[in-house]
């Protein structure tokens, strides 16, 4: 059974945006997106505040779906409440609980996760303390429905919007200009934390001629 990440052009040390589907006790399905790291070929990891649906059954049930698509609808359903039955295709779960398990119908690829350490500590940020979940997962079955499947990240993204806001810079007026540069410091934030070698090096070669160019950075 296929549980290697890397045919999904997903590696060691790189975080992806997915959205992860459960089912409560009671059968009813729920969705919910996520930042995920790859650990190992077939190992993730996960970082779940305290009180969702989502962190319920993972502690309920012991194991998860995470599925990988770009599908912009299906982020903002799962963001915004859950996402309707009608995308969910459900099967029987031939791991841990021989339950029920729900994946999105649509996705490039999914795969199933059993849970394997789940530990509980407190973050401190800018907004308050909270309780957050660091959960260790296994991949046990990995399923690619797309073979030109692509796992989101951020940093490609928050570099594109760097590449054009560094496209028009020398043509817009200085409150838009130091409107581009503000984008610019928080892709640059986004990038050194989730992108990989070519994007950080991407931003950095964008911002030394940011500099050379005269701009304050």
């Amino acid at each position: 059974m296929e549980t290697d990440l890397t045919k999904i052009g997903m590696y060691k040390d790189q975080q992806y945006e997915v959205i992860i589907t459960t089912i409560d006790k009671d059968g009813n399905s729920n969705a919910a997106p996520f930042g995920l790291r790859v650990l190992e070929d077939n190992e993730v990891f996960l970082r779940i505040f305290e009180g969702g649906n989502t962190i319920k059954n993972i502690k309920d049930k012991g194991e998860f779906i995470v599925n990988i698509t770009n599908d912009p609808l299906m982020f903002t359903l799962s963001t915004t409440n859950t996402i309707p039955e009608k995308y969910l295709t459900r099967i029987s779960n031939k791991t841990k609980n021989h339950g029920e398990l729900a994946y999105l119908t649509d996705a490039d690829a999914y795969f199933i996760c059993e849970v394997k350490s789940l530990k509980t500590g407190l973050r401190e940020d800018d907004i308050k303390s909270s309780d957050v979940n660091f959960i260790k997962s296994e991949v046990v079955e990995l399923n690619i429905k797309n073979k030109c499947v692509k796992p989101m990240n951020r940093a490609i993204h928050a570099l594109i919007e760097a590449l054009v806001n560094y496209s028009r810079i020398n043509i817009v007026d200085e409150n838009t200009q130091k409107y581009f540069l503000e984008r610019f410091l928080e892709s640059e934030r986004v990038i050194k934390r989730v992108g990989n070698e070519k994007e950080k090096e991407s931003i950095q070669i964008l911002k030394e001629d940011l500099i050379n160019q005269g701009f304050e950075i």
